[in-house]
């Protein structure tokens, strides 16, 4: 493929690292293969308190309850 990715920790870098699986930033292709494969994300959220919310290759989980344990049970 010939990609490869450093690592940064408190402005230390590492060495680089063979980049041997995923997608290059900005292939054309991403945001369709991303679509087909996170479209069962959509789905999780079920009534009125659940929420999935995405966006290009964003995805969050919102769920709305009057007590922590009540959502953790549902």
């Amino acid at each position: 493929m010939g990609r490869e990715t450093q690592l940064w920790f408190n402005d230390f870098p590492s060495g680089w690292y063979d980049t041997m699986s995923g997608i290059g930033q900005g292939d054309p292709l991403l945001m369709i293969l991303y679509t087909i494969y996170n479209a069962d994300l959509v789905n999780i959220a079920k009534g009125k308190k659940e929420l999935t919310l995405t966006f290009i290759d964003n995805a969050a989980f919102l769920a709305i309850g009057d007590t922590f344990i009540e959502m953790e049970t549902h």
